[in-house]
């Protein structure tokens, strides 16, 4: 029993002992050793850090119960400074004298159970010392639980109240516990920490749940030992971790600030504490108090002795060196001076503005930095300023607006504002009133936010709004919404509602745009209270009765608050029932565009909305650029754990052209927040209908017609609240609105009267070109800090840690001007006469920007500053030096800039991360160490591996492992492999102007370390453009341009434009020899080449156009060559080389690519298509080299028919060319009856027989053609002119194959060549057919032409080449035989079966009369025969060869043309093959200098000339740039622009020869789809463009992709690009676009406006040509934006193309269409005069004059202007008054008044059409509709309410009369329905809403119709009668009970005096 009652006690003891809490006791001093470490940086070794250490003693004495004492002495501080791990702490004695002196008084602490509670201490102890004693205490801190070895619980500490978990140990036998203690600091009910700088950004708690930017956690090891008494602690170490990532944890990098603690007991001693003798204060608790941090900006460190005159040295600084160029530094003393700022007091600030406000420099910088300030004393301040009057208001509202959003809401700071906002603000609609209210309740805002307490603001700001309601001013009531929008809180709703239609009584009557206001005000509400913003903007959404402009907006407020499914669905639903097609597009396409979004916080409402989308119908999809819209672009990564997301929002009326509202909004994702950066928003009404007309609605409605009285007659007719024109923006940032502003009608128009009306005396003007005369000198600078952001955490040493950003920058705008106008200007003159004068402007500025941002991350206190400091500086610099002399009459502008000669910087951007410690005693002491130093970093893979024995090897590594041990891992730095800087420099020399521009970028970065986002910004990055200086040999005394356009120009030429054939100056053997190496150089050339590679039968075409022929070639004759032609021709050429003509624009040597600038012609084409089998003679050039040798081009002649087909064949007497033999012919033959027997195919077979003649080397050449379909000659085949493959040889002699040896084995044996189908000519698909051959032969490309039609034919090679590009392989041989049918059912097979991408492009043909107009066709079907012209160029032919120049050189040096070419050629280069340089016949249109004049006088520069010649058939111009030096370098661009093509090209280098590109814009067909083709070819391009093109083409498939492209996989030709566009419909288009690598198309890409396809019922059919294609979609485009309604007997259609058929032929006046605004400018009526003969009058009333069209007798119409008959006499048919303009021909009257708004009424006696001009969208009534492209509202009465039917709807706008003694004998009645329904239960009486036509007293009806009316009904009982409901005005407000027909009377017969 004894043993067991020992055994308890024992367990009873020892668990006192283990419960036993840490305690000081009384009497005792208990002694420490401590030691503090924090340091900053990035966790990886060979990174530099910064921190600090302390070392000191610490005692700790009990001086009473729970109170202890605690004394630091022996302080030993160090800074850290290096790269880690190597470097080592070095010891600072400044800072240990600092440190010593601040913790020199002892401080008091409650301690009890192992708890701290208040800490006392005096006064004089400041506060960063005393949370340096809390560090200390911070370890004391321990909350031990009695029988609980593991625990978690909420612990008191240095950094709040966080979450914190116990692990407890005990030794028994050594009496020792052992306490390990961890804290998650970001887990905390109460944490210590300061935000400042974020208070506009919302938290993103999606992003915050997946990413944490920063987290923080401490871990705390004690070891106590204890007694049976007491326990104390022996040593405690703590080790606390703050993490930083700015991007994604886990894959963006992060930076950290490790902070140590070492608490070790050294001695207890039993002896009283001394305490002084100082008053000890309360001083808070264990949690960190903040005190200097928030005023010491990071970066600056210094003594302030004297602010006063140190704010003055500094401001004195500041000016003096932002004098000329701003230094990069500028930034950084504004922030030392803002710094300054800070820590003075007022009397400082009125001391320095007395001094230096009289001083504009000096007084600019003052009031940019004052306000930057940011406390009550800078408030208060300017608040004074403004009482006394100091400040003019510009200054005050730039001021204010800076301070109050730089402030935090203190309560000091709230009382200045409120004073500033009552005293000073005026409430008016200045720039002043604006910024004080907006920036006050965005002051507002932040104080909300950080506290509940807001309620003075709001209050103040309520009874603004109240006041401004009650006196209905619609300025006020503006600024007072946004104000409250700005400060976001959910009690301004109820307030807000009073403004909100539906919602208060009065609100409805208020302006649409105060509504708008009202509606966007709760958008900033809805982030705080979501639920209650909801409900009040979907019930505003699903309100049909309101405006659609606020019911959008409501839309986009409540999409806005993130709505979940269950709303998003209600919405949905509601845009299905929409009437409204603006409201429905809208709807759509923002939740459409929300449902891409992927950013995290929107993923749920994304999700929401794709579902929601599926329920919408996609027609929505369709509508077109008229309905409202919005586009969202949006981009989320998720390594940088950052996105940006652009939305822009058209909002629109009536359809109109232009939108009503438009707004824009930027925001960002980033570090865990969502900003909105930017929102800019614009308003616009009736500013389209100022801008079309000079005209006052106002004065002419007091002036001049009268529509009163019209109106009058009109049941209840009310006018449409139409706002006035009205113009107004704001601009928001961060979500708060920063400024609006708007212009009324006045404001514009004086705005436009200023432009539109020069000869009116404008002071404004004449004062500024006044004061330019004299000379205007100014400057302007703006310092701002943009961004300070600061989060500041304490640290367990009891330092804080502080992450920052700032950003600052000063802008400097300084030059001066002065203008010489001669003649000098009177004091009377006029605008217009500057247009006259000479005027000579010199002009030098200067923009100088500098911006810095500094990145801070570490310690921040008034004495010491350690941590990673990254500084981003940007410097920019554009100095402008410009005389510039205008002589407008003489079309002159001359240009002179100085030359450069020193180096100048334009942008400078430098970057660098630092290692920083700074410390307040030793400031000279302060050292910056850069993060990554290359030496102490190793580049692994530079590093050598060395072959040793293994025990060498052994060692090694041992004794470098003891070294490392020794040195915790300096071999780091002893490695001699370093990380090398990456170093680019590029420079642009441009040596003519003695100038060159460099680029130089140097980057060294982290990444190699760890490849992530945040370690590619540390390190040094700088990017430099500057201009430099280059040697010249005499100097450059300025650089002058100088433009003359006119017929001046030619004068101002330099040099002359001339070309050289390069080849000239060769001597004659070695040109041979050139030749023959060139020849076959050639034909091992495996580039692609396509042009119209022509030999001599080629050039001799009589009709060279393209033709879509898909027919195989029924005569393929082979053509050979011996070698010894070859040789012969050459030698021959050789004799006679001066002879050749170059042509410059034409075919060049070394290409093959023919002129783009000429066409060929037949000269007897015209007449050939009408004879059954008609011969049209061509004329053929065609040249051997030698005047006495004859040369010909033979090919095979054959008729084809359908029983046989004839071939014979004639061959010239020429060596150099040898004609097909019998056997080829024959074969060609019956291939040509086979294919005809053939019902598959259209046959055609052409030949020409050619005689040559020496002397002048024409030979007539007769082609004979097979009858088209429509001639008589053939029976069973269609014979179109095809060109034979091969049919004709070159001149040269050679038939060239595509390999060297092809040219010898050709000399002895025929090709044999399997038949193929001809590819069409301009279509050069690769991917159609693929025939096998039995050698791959290259024949010269020939062009033969029969009957007017040509069609130009590939060489064999070229085709084989080209066949491999074609991946469709499958289809090749069925679509040959198919396009052998009739191309109707080819094509719709083709389009049907085959992808866009794969269907042929067929080109339009134009039929060419020479002496009519052009008239173009497009031809659908290959076998269409007619006379036709085209151009032949390189960029659209598609005859390509192997050999680069053989044939094209030979027929582009011809000596002699034909006849039919040379009667052209003297119009320049219109049909010729070698289009001549225009220069050469015509004088430059402008001519462009550019050069730099020299001290010799020597010509250096560049020199352009334009040549432009155009005439009914196409347009030829030419550029040529050449130096002013006499070099043969030259640039060229040329175009001709054709009525079905367009051409150009772009060559340079050599005389035009080195570089070529070339393009073509072709019309045609895609598969009978209108089409049209962009082709861009180019040979030979430098270096450059290549790199950059293929560095572009990587990114083009993901865009595609983005774009909604579709990529197919096709070999492209690798130097082509074809961009083909189809149009489907008038409304969508099909694309295909083929570059090199990849083939992209898109289907049915829809088109903001319609197509001009075909004819319209509107305006005459014509064709569409290069002439007209533009002004004819810029034309549909107006039309379309235009409205006509018809009205004929029976029908009319409105406005908005709705159809109605209802006939009202009665004698009454029918209002047809009206201007329906307040003051009207039009009326149309029309009636019907005579029943029987439908005869009908039109009475047109404008508001200044009257127009009637009426019937006479024999039908013709006549026509009377007030009341005075016009154009009666049949010679007249134009009349024009006031602006009306009438016109008459035979059968129609056209009256056109545009300022009215009526563009034309058309009228024939029968169809009466009104068009009206586009600003009258939505402004217009009557039977015509109101014009807003919304059907839903057709059928609109005069009150505005929707009718019941057709009928009824016409019945309304009948105007009646008084008496019937017009004719119209109706009259409106309200009528009472003949049942009684029963409603509710009850019977009732009902009666007409609207009143229904009934005939006049006496009057009874002829004939009725029924229509349909609302009734209202009361209970049978209560019922009043239906005079006393006539005579009720109750009924225009009644509702709607039922809706019943009832009888209406149409017709009437009367008795007495209507009879």
């Amino acid at each position: 029993m004894r043993g067991l009652v020992f055994a308890l006690v024992l367990t009873v003891v020892g668990s006192q002992h283990l419960n036993y809490q840490p305690d000081f006791s009384e009497n005792k001093v208990y002694s420490f050793n401590y030691e503090s470490i924090l340091l900053s940086g990035l966790p990886e070794k060979g990174l530099a850090r910064a921190g600090i250490r302390i070392k000191s003693k610490v005692e700790i004495s009990g001086i009473g119960p729970k109170l202890c004492l605690i004394r630091i002495h022996s302080i030993e501080a160090a800074e850290y400074n290096g790269i880690w791990p190597t470097s080592s702490f070095s010891r600072s004695l400044k800072l240990t004298q600092i440190l010593t002196g601040e913790l020199s008084i002892p401080i008091k602490f409650e301690y009890n159970n192992g708890h701290v509670g208040n800490i006392k201490a005096p006064d004089s102890v400041s506060d960063d010392a005393l949370n340096i004693y809390r560090g200390i205490l911070n370890v004391l801190e321990l909350s031990l639980k009695k029988m609980q070895h593991s625990y978690s619980l909420q612990e008191a500490g240095i950094g709040g109240i966080c979450n914190t978990t116990y692990a407890i140990q005990e030794n028994k036998r050594a009496n020792l516990v052992y306490v390990t203690k961890s804290k998650d600091l970001n887990s905390c009910e109460e944490k210590v920490q300061l935000l400042t700088g974020s208070a506009y950004t919302q938290p993103c708690q999606t992003c915050q749940q997946r990413n944490k930017n920063s987290r923080a956690t401490a871990t705390y090891n004690y070891k106590i030992k204890y007694t049976r008494n007491e326990a104390v602690i022996t040593q405690a170490d703590v080790e606390e971790i703050h993490q930083f990532a700015p991007f994604n944890e886990i894959t963006g990098g992060n930076a950290i600030v490790e902070a140590r603690q070492k608490l070790a007991l050294t001695d207890v001693q039993k002896q009283m504490a001394e305490v002084p003798p100082k008053e000890f204060q309360d001083r808070g608790s264990l949690q960190y108090q903040f005190g200097s941090e928030l005023l010491q900006l990071p970066v600056h460190l210094f003594r302030i002795k004297n602010v006063e005159s140190q704010i003055e040295e500094s401001l004195q600084d500041l000016v003096e060196t932002t004098s000329e160029q701003l230094p990069s530094d500028a930034p950084a003393k504004a922030l030392k001076l803002m710094h300054l700022f800070r820590a003075a007091n007022e009397e400082d600030y009125e001391s320095v503005w007395k001094q230096f406000s009289s001083q504009p420099v000096y007084r600019r910088y003052i009031l940019d930095i004052i306000p930057a300030v940011a406390s009550h004393r800078a408030l208060r301040f300017l608040r004074r300023k403004m009482e006394r009057q100091e400040l003019t208001n510009w200054e005050a509202a730039q001021t204010v607006l800076v301070a109050l959003h730089s402030n935090t809401p203190t309560r000091d700071t709230m009382e200045e504002a409120t004073l500033i906002v009552k005293k000073h603000c005026p409430r008016s609609s200045t720039v002043l009133g604006k910024v004080c209210y907006l920036s006050y309740a965005s002051l507002c805002h932040k104080q909300c936010s950080s506290s509940d307490s807001c309620s003075e603001c709001l209050q103040l700001l309520h009874g603004f709004a109240g006041e401004a309601l009650s006196k209905s001013n619609t300025e006020e009531i503006s600024l007072a919404l946004k104000a409250l929008g700005n400060v976001g809180h959910p009690a301004s709703i109820k307030h807000i509602k009073k403004f909100l239609p539906g919602y208060a009584a009065g609100a409805s009557d208020l302006p649409l745009r105060v509504h708008a206001t009202a509606v966007m005000a709760l958008k900033n509400i809805g982030m705080k209270d979501p639920k209650m913003v909801q409900a009040i903007t979907l019930e505003i959404f699903l309100n049909q009765k309101l405006h659609p402009r606020v019911r959008m907006l409501a839309a986009v407020v409540l999409l806005e608050t993130k709505p979940g499914l269950p709303i998003l669905m209600t919405l949905v639903d509601a845009v299905l029932k929409e009437p409204s097609m603006q409201v429905a597009s809208f709807i759509y396409s923002h939740v459409r565009a929300l449902g891409r979004s992927t950013a995290p916080d929107l993923q749920a409402m994304a999700s929401a909305c794709r579902m929601a989308i599926r329920a919408l119908s996609a027609k929505f999809d369709r509508s077109g650029y008229q309905f409202s819209k919005v586009f969202r672009f949006s981009m989320f990564k998720e390594i940088l754990m950052s996105g940006l997301a652009a939305k822009y929002l058209i909002l629109n009326n009536a359809g109109s052209l232009i939108p009503t509202m438009a707004m824009s909004q930027l925001r960002t994702h980033f570090l865990g927040r969502v900003a909105d950066p930017l929102e800019v928003g614009i308003t616009v009404e009736g500013l389209q209908e100022i801008f079309a007309k000079v005209y006052s609605p106002d004065r002419d409605w007091e002036t001049d017609y009268d529509f009163k009285e019209i109106l009058k007659k009109l049941s209840e007719w009310k006018a449409f609240s139409s706002d006035k024109p009205f113009a107004s923006g704001y601009l928001k940032m961060f979500g708060q609105e920063l400024f609006f502003g708007g212009l009324d009608k006045n404001a514009i128009q004086n705005t436009l009267q200023a432009w539109y009306r020069p000869e009116e005396k404008i002071p404004s003007i004449r004062k500024i070109i006044s004061s330019l005369q004299s000379g205007v000198a100014r400057q302007w600078t703006k310092a701002l800090l943009s961004s300070e952001i600061r989060r500041i955490v304490p640290t367990c040493t009891g330092f804080p840690t502080e992450t920052s950003f700032y950003y600052s920058s000063i802008t400097k705008i300084a030059g001066n001007a002065q203008a010489q106008i001669t003649p000098s200007p009177k004091s009377d003159f006029r605008l217009t006469e500057l247009l006259n004068a000479n005027i000579r402007l010199r002009s030098k500025m200067s923009l100088s920007m500098a911006k810095e941002m500094t990145f801070m991350m570490g310690i921040n206190t008034r004495i010491i500053q350690a941590g990673l400091e990254a500084h981003t500086k940007i410097n920019a610099h554009v100095p402008v030096n410009v005389v510039a002399t205008v002589q407008m009459k003489e079309k002159n502008i001359k240009i002179e800039i100085p030359p450069c000669k020193d180096e100048t910087n334009i942008i400078t951007i430098r970057s660098k991360t630092f290692a920083v410690t700074r410390n307040i005693g030793d400031l000279d002491a302060s050292k910056m160490t850069p993060v990554l130093l290359p030496e102490a970093v190793p580049d692994i893979m530079k590093m050598s591996f060395d072959s040793d024995s293994a025990s060498g090897e052994t060692d090694n590594i041992r004794d470098r492992q003891s070294a490392e041990d020794a040195s915790l891992g300096i071999s780091f730095g002893r490695s001699s492999s370093r990380k090398e800087p990456f170093v680019q420099s590029m420079c642009s020399n441009a040596s003519t102007f003695g100038v060159q521009v460099c680029i130089e970028r140097k980057s060294i970065h982290a990444a190699f370390i760890k490849n992530v986002p945040l370690y590619h910004l540390v390190g040094e990055h700088a990017l430099r453009m500057s201009f430099k200086p280059v040697y010249t040999e005499a100097p450059i005394e300025k650089l002058q341009i100088t433009i003359q356009a006119g017929d001046q120009a030619p004068t101002k030429m330099v040099r002359l434009v001339t070309f050289e054939d390069p080849e000239e100056q060769v001597p004659s053997r070695k040109k041979t020899l050139k030749r023959v190496k060139k020849i076959l150089d050639d034909t091992n050339d495996q580039g692609i080449r396509k042009a119209r590679s022509s030999s001599s039968s080629a050039s001799s075409s009589s009709g060279s156009a393209e033709s879509a022929a898909s027919s195989p070639s029924s005569s393929n004759s082979d053509n050979r060559a011996s070698q010894g032609g070859t040789q012969t021709n050459l030698k021959r050429r050789e004799s006679k080389p001066k002879e050749k003509k170059f042509y410059p624009f034409g075919d060049s040597g070394s290409s093959s690519s023919s002129s783009a600038s000429s066409k060929s012609s037949s000269s007897s084409s015209s007449g050939s298509s009408s004879s059954k089998s008609s011969s049209s003679s061509s004329k053929s050039s065609s040249r051997s080299g030698s005047s006495s040798s004859k040369s010909s081009s033979s090919s095979s002649s054959s008729k084809s028919s359908s029983s046989s087909s004839k071939s014979s064949s004639s061959s010239g007497k020429s060596s150099s060319s040898s004609s097909s033999s019998k056997s080829s012919s024959s074969n060609s033959s019956s291939r040509s009856k086979s294919s005809s027997s053939s019902s598959s195919s259209k046959s055609s077979s052409s030949s020409s027989s050619s005689k040559s003649s020496s002397s002048s080397s024409k030979s007539p050449s007769s082609s004979s053609k097979s009858p088209s379909s429509s001639s008589k000659g053939s029976s069973s085949s269609r014979s179109s002119s095809s060109s034979s493959k091969g049919s004709s040889s070159s001149s040269r002699g050679s038939s060239s194959s595509s390999k060297t040896s092809g040219i010898k084995q050709e000399a002895k044996k025929q090709s044999k060549t399997a038949p193929f189908p001809l590819v069409s000519a301009p279509e050069e698909e690769r991917s159609v057919r693929e025939q096998k051959r039995k050698t791959q032969s290259s024949n010269s490309s020939s062009r033969s032409t029969s009957g007017g039609i040509s069609t130009s034919s590939e060489s064999m090679g070229a085709f084989h080449r080209h066949s491999k590009y074609d991946r469709q392989a499958k289809t090749k041989h069925v679509k040959s035989q198919f396009n052998s049918h009739s191309n109707d059912v080819s094509t719709e097979w083709e389009y049907r079966l085959l992808k866009v991408y794969q269907l042929h492009f067929r080109s339009a043909k134009v039929h060419w009369h020479p002496d009519r107009k052009i008239s173009s066709s497009s031809s659908s079907s290959s076998s269409k025969s007619g006379s036709s012209h085209s151009n032949s160029s390189s960029s659209s032919s598609s005859s390509s060869s192997h050999h680069r120049g053989e044939n094209t050189g030979y027929s582009s040096k011809r000596k002699h043309v034909s006849r039919g070419d040379s009667s052209r050629h003297s119009r320049g280069c219109s049909l010729t093959r070698e289009c001549n340089f225009l220069g050469d016949v015509i004088p430059p249109g402008i001519t462009i200098v550019a050069q730099a004049v020299r001290s010799d006088n020597r010509n250096q520069g560049y020199q352009a000339t334009a040549y432009v010649r155009s005439d009914a058939a196409k347009v030829d111009v030419q550029l040529v740039v050449v130096q002013l030096a006499e070099t043969n370098w030259k640039a060229c661009a040329d175009a001709v622009i054709l009525p079905l093509k367009a051409q150009a090209r772009l060559r340079w280098g050599k005389e035009c020869r080195d570089y070529k590109i070339a393009a073509t814009a072709t019309t045609g067909k895609l598969a009978r789809k209108p089409a049209a083709q962009l082709k861009v070819q180019w040979q030979s391009l430098p270096s450059w463009i290549k790199k950059t093109s293929s560095a572009f083409m990587k990114y083009v498939p993901g865009a595609a992709l983005v774009l909604g492209f579709s990529e197919a996989h096709q070999r492209n030709p690798p130097r082509e690009v074809i961009v083909r566009i189809a149009a489907t419909s008038p409304r969508t288009v099909d694309a295909v676009i083929k570059a090199p690598g990849v083939t992209l198309y898109y289907q049915a890409l829809r088109m903001p406006f319609t197509l001009p396809l075909g004819p319209s019922p509107t305006y005459e059919t014509r064709d569409i040509t290069a002439w007209n294609l533009f002004p004819e979609i810029a034309s549909q485009i107006a039309r379309e934006d235009q409205s006509t309604c018809e009205v004929r007997e029976g029908d009319f259609k409105t406005f908005d193309r709705v159809s109605h058929t209802y006939s009202f032929n009665k004698s009454c006046n029918l209002i047809v269409a009206q201007d329906c605004t307040e003051h009207p400018k039009f009326i149309i009526t029309t009636r019907n005069v005579d029943p029987r003969s439908f005869s009908r009058e039109v009475y047109i009333n404008t508001s200044s004059a009257n127009i009637a069209i009426y019937t006479a007798v024999n039908s013709s119409l006549l026509v009377a202007c007030d009341e005075e008959p016009v154009l009666s006499h049949s010679g007249a048919s134009e009349y024009e008054k006031h602006n009306v303009k009438i016109s008459k021909n035979e059968t129609t009257v056209t009256v056109e008044a545009p300022t009215h708004g009526l563009k034309k009424v058309t009228f024939d006696g029968v169809i009466l059409k009104v068009t009206v001009a586009s600003w009258m969208r939505g402004k217009t009534c009557g039977i015509c509709g109101n014009n807003d492209r919304e059907k839903h509202n057709e059928l609109l009465m005069p009150n505005h309410k929707l009718a019941h039917s057709c009928s009824a709807f016409v019945h309304s706008w009948v105007l009646l009369e008084e008496s019937c003694s017009g004719g119209c004998k109706l009259q409106h009645s309200y009528v009472k329905l003949n049942q009684n329904p029963t409603i509710d239960g009850e019977e009732s009486m009902c009666y007409s809403v609207d009143p229904v036509l009934k005939c006049m007293k006496d009057c009874t009806p002829i004939t009725k119709t029924s229509v349909k009316v609302g009734f209202h009904c009361f209970p049978k009982d209560t019922a009043v009668s239906l005079l006393e409901w006539q005579r009720s005005s109750a009924k225009k407000s009644a509702s709607e009970d039922v809706v019943e027909s009832v009888d209406a009377d149409i017709d009437c017969t009367c008795t007495g005096a209507c009879s």
